[in-house]
């Protein structure tokens, strides 16, 4: 078995053609193309479909896909136990999170983790469905996902914080005279909420159903960044967990402030199976569990029991 073919598989799924592969890996068009017929004659089937339109995997591709992806991390996984024997520490770390996390968090851990282990490369993709974020975690797309804690998920966690839902305005907005916002009020302004296409976030839905808002709100966003440019640009106001409120509050002419109901999500670092991770997984795992995270708090009259994003 010749894994560096399956690598190259891998590369030709994930870039979506044979021309962007051959960039990542220096390989001729008609050199990659020998590869990969020579990997479905070694096992006797096919694997991809080849296009002018593109290529996708054949049937029996989406079945061996996710059994091939973990065998080539495993490869990288003995490849980093040999570079710790030999006192040379490497390693690889695929983190997913959403936008505006890796913004606002994911970076300073990057630059403070880099001190320490400046040999492990990092790479950070950013996607916006937490659906997709659990499924390329539990294809192995991903090595780490960070996102809110769920109650059906069965990851382990690392570096758990919350983080609250607070009320966004501009500086300019009768809110900031206020130490607590009502959020009846709140939904009696001109709001913007974050909408994926997964719809509206099960938190702010709770605060919705609470305060007796059944209608679908005029404006929304599936980008974090517009609602704030449109909280700041046209007076407008949001429901916002506080971590994204502190990116807002530090570039653009506005301003939070906790609401009169707590509700928030547990943001932290997951992995299929923390006993398994490889070795440069575990160091940042390491350090995330070792770092101060501060803790988010907001004083509250009505509690929800929601995690979700």
């Amino acid at each position: 078995m010749d894994l560096v073919k399956y690598e190259a598989f891998l590369n030709i799924i994930e870039r979506g053609s044979y021309s962007k592969a051959c960039e990542d890996l220096g390989y001729s068009l008609s050199g990659i193309s020998k590869m990969m017929k020579s990997m479905e004659e070694e096992i006797g089937i096919s694997l991809i479909n080849r296009t002018n339109k593109g290529i996708t995997l054949t049937p029996d591709g989406e079945k061996v896909i996710p059994l091939i992806r973990q065998l080539i991390n495993y490869k990288e996984a003995i490849e980093e136990e040999f570079s710790l024997i030999r006192g040379v520490e490497s390693g690889r770390i695929r983190i997913g999170a959403f936008p505006t996390v890796s913004f606002a968090w994911i970076s300073s851990l990057i630059v403070a983790f880099r001190d320490s282990h400046p040999n492990i490369s990092i790479e950070v993709i950013e996607e916006n469905s937490i659906k997709n974020l659990e499924q390329w975690l539990n294809q192995g797309i991903i090595d780490v996902g960070v996102f809110s804690r769920q109650p059906y998920h069965r990851y382990d966690f690392t570096g758990i914080r919350k983080d609250s839902y607070v009320a966004l305005f501009s500086k300019k907005h009768r809110f900031s005279q206020l130490d607590q916002v009502p959020v009846k009020e709140l939904f009696e302004e001109d709001l913007v909420l974050f909408k994926s296409h997964e719809g509206i976030d099960q938190d702010v839905v709770k605060v919705m159903q609470y305060v007796g808002y059944d209608k679908v709100p005029r404006y929304t966003s599936n980008s974090d960044f517009t609602v704030i440019r449109l909280v700041e640009q046209l007076d407008f106001v949001a429901l916002i967990p506080e971590l994204i409120a502190r990116i807002a509050q530090s570039m653009f002419e506005i301003d939070y402030r906790p609401v009169d109901v707590d509700v928030s999500r547990e943001i932290g670092f997951a992995v299929r199976d923390i006993k398994n991770v490889s070795p440069a997984v575990r160091q940042l795992l390491k350090y995330v569990k070792t770092a101060d995270f501060e803790q988010n708090s907001v004083p509250h009259i009505h509690q929800f029991d929601s995690r979700s994003d």
